[in-house]
C-alpha cells in the first residue's frame, strides 16, 4: 500500500483521471502482490482455537456435523473469519471433555476423589467455553466491523466532499481501514481495477449479505450514500452525504442506549456473585474454621477463589462487553517513531535511549517486596500448620503456631499482595504510560477539530491564503490564554515548520521525516488535513464550503460520542468504585477479623486454663478438653495464611473488574484497558493496606482490653465455668 500521502494522492489523481496507463497498472499490479500475500495470510491457520480445533477435528475424525446442520454455528465462524468447519469445533469440544475426564484418572487411584472432581469440571467448562467460542469471536468481528463502518463512512462523505466518485471515494477510505470492512473494500476494488468485475456496484452486492450479518445499519446507510451517483445537483449530493451518515450516527446511538440499558442486570449479578456473595462468604469463614474446621480445607479455598471464581468472572465479563455495540475507536499511536514498542519501556540516559522489557522488571521488583511474606509462610506458618495438623485436635497449640496469631505476622505476610498489586501495577503502567500520553493529545485534538476548522474555515470567506489563516487561529487562541491546549500545539508547529524550514501548508503536515502527522499518528486528522490540502487549491470558497461541512460532520460526531459515555457513565462508575474501594476495604475487614477472632478465642483458651488452675489448685492440670473439643485450633487455618488468600483474591478481583470499566467505556482499546488496571490496582492496594493495618490494630487494641477487664472478675468467671467443666471431666472419667 501507498507508504506517504505524496504516493496517496498522485494515486487518486491518476483514478479521478480515469487513466488506465500503464503507470497506474504497474501500481495496481504491484498492490495486487501485497493483497494477495495478505490473502495467503489469511487463509492459515492462525489463532490457537484454530489450530487447537483442526488437531481435535484429525484425532476424532469420526465426527461428520455437516455445515447445514449447524447454520448458527457456520455463520458465526463465516463473520469471526474463523477457518475452520462446524464438526471441527464440535470435535475440539468433545475433546476438551474426554482429556478433562482422562486427566482425573491419575487423581482417583490416588483417592483424591475431590481434585478430580475439579478437573473434569474444568473439563467440562473448558469444552462449553469451545463449543460457544465461535459465537463469542463473531461477537467481536461485528464490533470491530461496527467501530470500522463508522470512520470508513466518514472518510467516504469527507472524500466526496472533495470529488464526488464514489469508486474512488471507497479506494481512498481502504487505504486506512485494516479491520474486516477495510478488508473487503478493498477485494473489491481489486476486483475491480483487474477488470473482473464490471462496476462497484456488483462488488458490493458480492458482500451485502456479510454486511448484513455484521452491521444492518452500515449497509442502510451505504445504500443512503450510493444514490448520490445519479444526483447531478450539489445541494442534493450534498444533502444525501449528511442523511448517510447521521443515519448510522443515529442508530450507533440507539444501539448503545439499548446495551446500557440492559447492561445493569449483568453488571450486577457479577458484583453480587462474582464479588460481593464471595466476600460475604469469607466473612463466614472465621467462624466455620474455628467450630467446623475438620470439615474446612484451605486447599479448597485457594482454588475456588484464586481459580475458579476468578475465571468465570472473567469468561462473564468477556461476554458482557463481547455484546457492545461498535462505537468509535481509539487513536492507534503505535505509529508513533517516539514510543516504544508494545511491552517495552524506552529509558533516556544522556540522550540514548535504552528499551527495557517491562515484564521481567514487574516480575523482579514482585519478587523483592514479596520475599519477606513468601519466607515467613515457608518457614515458620506452613512448618507450624503442617506440624500441629499431627497433634491431638484436643491439644493446645504449640507456641510456633501460637506465634501465628499475632500482629506481627500478618503484617509481614501483607507484603505478598503487595508486591502482587506493586508487580501488576509496573507491568500495566510501564506499557501505557508512555502512549497514553499521546493518545489523550490525539483525543483532545479530535475533539477540538471541528471548532478549529470551522473557525479556520470562515476566514477564507475573505480570500486569503492558507498560513495567514493558520496565523490568526494561533494569534486568537493566545488571546483567549488557549496555549495550553493540544490544537493550538498542533498548529504552532505548522506554522513554525512553515516559517524557520521553508515549507509549504502541505510539507509541514505531510513531510516524510518532518511533518507533523508523524508526530500526531492519527488517521482521522490525516484524512481530514489532507482533504484540507486537496480543496485549498481549488480556491478559498471550496475550502469554506467543505471545511465547513466537515466540521459539522465532526460536531455531530462528537455530540454522539458523548451521549453515549453519559449512557455508560453510571455502570463504569459502579464498577470502578467497587474496584478501588469496595472490594478491598471489605477484603482487608475479612482478614483483620479472621486474626482476631482466632487471637481472642486462643486468649480465652489460655484465661480459662488459668482460672481451672487456680480453683483446682492445679489438680486439674492443662485440661481443656472442654473447650477444645468445640474450638480445634490444631486444625485451624493459621490468619497469616488466610490473608495471603483474601490478598490475591482483592487483586485479581480489582483487575477483572478494572477490565470490565475500560471494555465498557472504550471496548477493545488495549491502552486504555492498562492504565485503567494500573490505576485502579495502586488505589486498591492502599486501600487494603491501610485498611488492614488499622482495622487489626484497632479490633486487637478492643479485644484485648476486653480480656484484661475480664481478668478482674476471673474468680467469678471461674466459678461459672467450673460447673460444666467439672461435669465433662467426670464424664470422661466415667
Amino acid at each position: 500500500m501507498p507508504k506517504s500521502i505524496d504516493e496517496i494522492e498522485s494515486e487518486v489523481k491518476r483514478r479521478l483521471a480515469s487513466d488506465k496507463s500503464q503507470g497506474s497498472d504497474d501500481f495496481v499490479s504491484k498492490q495486487f502482490n501485497t493483497f494477495k500475500e495478505e490473502e495467503k495470510e489469511e487463509t492459515a491457520l492462525e489463532t490457537f482455537f484454530e489450530k487447537y480445533a483442526d488437531f481435535a477435528g484429525k484425532i476424532l475424525s469420526f465426527i461428520n456435523a455437516k455445515d447445514e446442520s449447524r447454520p448458527q454455528m457456520y455463520e458465526d465462524l463465516q463473520i469471526a473469519g474463523l477457518n475452520i468447519k462446524p464438526r471441527q469445533v464440535i470435535a475440539a469440544a468433545v475433546f476438551t471433555a474426554i482429556f478433562g475426564v482422562l486427566a482425573s484418572i491419575p487423581f482417583i487411584i490416588l483417592g483424591w476423589i475431590d481434585f478430580a472432581f475439579f478437573v473434569i469440571c474444568t473439563g467440562l467448562f473448558l469444552a462449553y467455553v469451545a463449543y460457544t467460542y465461535p459465537s463469542y469471536s463473531s461477537q467481536i468481528a461485528k464490533i470491530k466491523a461496527q467501530q470500522e463502518s463508522l470512520l470508513a463512512l466518514l472518510y467516504i462523505t469527507i472524500y466526496m466532499r472533495v470529488n464526488p466518485v464514489l469508486e474512488n471515494a471507497i479506494g481512498f477510505a481502504t487505504e486506512h481501514l485494516d479491520g474486516p470492512l477495510g478488508k473487503d473494500l478493498k477485494r473489491i476494488m481489486w476486483l475491480l481495477d483487474s477488470e473482473k468485475i464490471s462496476s462497484i456496484h456488483d462488488g458490493m452486492s458480492m458482500y451485502m449479505e456479510l454486511w448484513l450479518k455484521r452491521n444492518s445499519d452500515f449497509v442502510k446507510s451505504f445504500m443512503i450514500l450510493m444514490s448520490v451517483i445519479t444526483q447531478a445537483d450539489k445541494e442534493h449530493q450534498s444533502a444525501i452525504l449528511d442523511k448517510a451518515l447521521a443515519t448510522l450516527l443515529q442508530d450507533t446511538y440507539e444501539k448503545m442506549k439499548y446495551f446500557a440499558h440492559e447492561l445493569r442486570n449483568p453488571v450486577m449479578i457479577i458484583n453480587t456473585f462474582g464479588l460481593m456473595l464471595p466476600l460475604i462468604g469469607l466473612i463466614a469463614f472465621p467462624m466455620i474454621s474455628v467450630f467446623m474446621s475438620a470439615d474446612i480445607k484451605i486447599s479448597y479455598l485457594f482454588f475456588g477463589y484464586i481459580v475458579i471464581l476468578p475465571s468465570l468472572i472473567y469468561f462473564f465479563s468477556a461476554r458482557i462487553i463481547s455484546k457492545r455495540p461498535g462505537a468509535f475507536s481509539a487513536p492507534d499511536v503505535s505509529k508513533n517513531p517516539n514510543l516504544p514498542p508494545k511491552g517495552k519501556y524506552r529509558l533516556t540516559i544522556n540522550k540514548k535511549n535504552y528499551l527495557i522489557p517491562v515484564l521481567p522488571v514487574a516480575i523482579l521488583i514482585a519478587l523483592l517486596i514479596m520475599s519477606p511474606g513468601i519466607m515467613h509462610l515457608v518457614t515458620k506458618t506452613i512448618p507450624a500448620f503442617s506440624h500441629a495438623l499431627t497433634l491431638s485436635k484436643t491439644a493446645t497449640p504449640p507456641a510456633d503456631l501460637a506465634a501465628e496469631y499475632e500482629l506481627s505476622s500478618m503484617f509481614i505476610t501483607l507484603t505478598i499482595p503487595v508486591g502482587l498489586a506493586i508487580g501488576i501495577f509496573i507491568y500495566f503502567y510501564g506499557r501505557s504510560v508512555q502512549k497514553i500520553k499521546l493518545r489523550n493529545e490525539i483525543i483532545e485534538i479530535e475533539n477540538d477539530l471541528d471548532a478549529s476548522l470551522y473557525q479556520i474555515a470562515n476566514q477564507f470567506t475573505e480570500n486569503i491564503p492558507v498560513e495567514i489563516a493558520v496565523e490568526n487561529f494561533i494569534a486568537n487562541y493566545e488571546v483567549m490564554n488557549l496555549k495550553k491546549r493540544q490544537i493550538f500545539t498542533l498548529f504552532n508547529t505548522i506554522l513554525s515548520k512553515m516559517k524557520n524550514m521553508g515549507m509549504t501548508f502541505s510539507q509541514a503536515i505531510f513531510h516524510p521525516q518532518y511533518g507533523i502527522i508523524r508526530a500526531y499518528p492519527s488517521t482521522l486528522l490525516k484524512e481530514i488535513m489532507w482533504i484540507f490540502t486537496e480543496s485549498s487549491r481549488k480556491g478559498s470558497q471550496v475550502v469554506y464550503n467543505i471545511m465547513g461541512k466537515i466540521s459539522s460532520y465532526l460536531d455531530n460526531v462528537r455530540k454522539i460520542k458523548e451521549l453515549i459515555y453519559d449512557l455508560l457513565e453510571e455502570t463504569v462508575t459502579s464498577v470502578r468504585t467497587q474496584a478501588k474501594f469496595l472490594a478491598p476495604f471489605i477484603a482487608a475487614i475479612v482478614g483483620s477479623l479472621t486474626l482476631i477472632i482466632v487471637k481472642s478465642l486462643y486468649q480465652m483458651l489460655q484465661r480459662l486454663n488459668d482460672v481451672m488452675n487456680a480453683f483446682a489448685g492445679g489438680t486439674m492440670g492443662n485440661d481443656t478438653g472442654f473447650f477444645t473439643d468445640f474450638i480445634n485450633f490444631t486444625q485451624m487455618t493459621p490468619p497469616p495464611l488466610f490473608q495471603v488468600l483474601v490478598g490475591i483474591y482483592t487483586i485479581e478481583a480489582v483487575v477483572l473488574l478494572s477490565m470490565l470499566a475500560s471494555g465498557v467505556e472504550n471496548g477493545f482499546d488495549e491502552i486504555a484497558r492498562d492504565e485503567e488496571i494500573a490505576k485502579n490496582v495502586l488505589t486498591a492496594i492502599i486501600v487494603y493496606v491501610f485498611i488492614s493495618i488499622v482495622g487489626s490494630v484497632m479490633l486487637n487494641n478492643l479485644v484485648g482490653r476486653g480480656i484484661s477487664s475480664t481478668g478482674i472478675n476471673s474468680v467469678k468467671a471461674g466459678i461459672i465455668l467450673l460447673i460444666p467443666a467439672s461435669l465433662l471431666i467426670r464424664k470422661k472419667k466415667q
